[in-house]
């Protein structure tokens, strides 16, 4: 298995250089190196391992993804968006450095991603390694993780189920699509193909079931203890948590057996991590 902390830490000391200021440098890699489970470093390494790419192709763009996760992490917790104080078990990065750096830390993080890719050129054919770019931009924009942010704003009191799914699929989800379909684009997979059909399906249902176990997670300690009620982001809203819960697995299981159809070996790392999905999915308190 990569070292993802060290990888990152190496691809970090690369892009943010030494003429970079030292108040600016010092709060990107207060958030970029804080820690963490690196579970979309760790996806894409699975998904790449499935389709037996060469680890120079594939680990700049899990660098890049865990500095768009950090921009979208910094900007998440600002005054002017969730406003909180504590990520990790630690001060937020606009509590230790004030809101314009950590503002400018999150801007910074966005083209020192796009610069990482750049490393991985050399190793694919040009046209997949452009059809990943373009993936990580647009799951990256409007029609990705910002947008998800965005349709957050829009959520209230009566938002349906669909709404809040589509929030979600875009806020959540798009980060985890782009760790299991970026090999697939430096894999040269064709779009309209069988393969690619059934990882972009299996990213979705990893999606959901991620975003599902957390809200069974967070459900006690977000509850309202007054009105019973949830967050308007939590899926416990709509609908019970066996209810949640059972959805969210069996979408997973059914995405994973395409997956093991098209690739049969039992043993591949991404089907051991939708195994370990399914069972904190099945651990969750809710």
């Amino acid at each position: 298995m990569i070292d993802w902390e060290k990888e990152l830490a190496s691809a970090a000391d690369r892009l943010i250089g030494a003429g970079t200021a030292p108040n600016l440098a010092e709060s990107i890699r207060y958030s970029l190196l804080s820690g963490g489970k690196r579970f979309r470093p760790r996806l894409m390494e699975a998904s790449a391992e499935l389709l037996s790419l060469p680890v120079p192709a594939f680990v700049p763009f899990a660098n890049a993804l865990e500095m768009i996760h950090a921009f979208t992490l910094i900007h998440d917790d600002l005054p002017c968006m969730d406003d909180d104080d504590i990520r990790r078990g630690k001060p937020t990065n606009h509590k230790v450095y004030g809101e314009a750096l950590a503002l400018l830390a999150g801007d910074a993080l966005v083209p020192m991603a796009f610069e990482a890719c750049f490393d991985a050129r050399a190793h694919v054919h040009e046209k997949a390694w452009a059809n990943a770019l373009r993936r990580l931009l647009v799951l990256s924009g409007p029609r990705g993780v910002i947008g998800g942010q965005a349709l957050e704003m829009l959520l209230a009191g009566n938002t349906s189920l669909e709404k809040l799914r589509e929030m979600h699929a875009l806020k959540t989800g798009a980060l985890f699509d782009a760790s299991i379909l970026i090999p697939a684009d430096l894999s040269s997979l064709e779009e309209s193909g069988a393969k690619m059909k059934a990882l972009t399906q299996f990213s979705h249902a990893f999606g959901l079931a991620f975003q599902t176990a957390d809200d069974l997670d967070d459900a006690d300690q977000e509850r309202d203890p007054s009105s019973g009620e949830y967050p308007k982001t939590s899926v416990l809203n709509y609908l019970s948590a066996n209810d949640a819960r059972h959805h969210a697995s069996r979408e997973l299981a059914g995405a994973t057996r395409e997956v093991q159809g098209l690739w049969p070996s039992t043993h591949s790392s991404l089907v051991r991590v939708a195994a370990q999905l399914q069972s904190a999915l099945g651990a969750a308190a809710g």
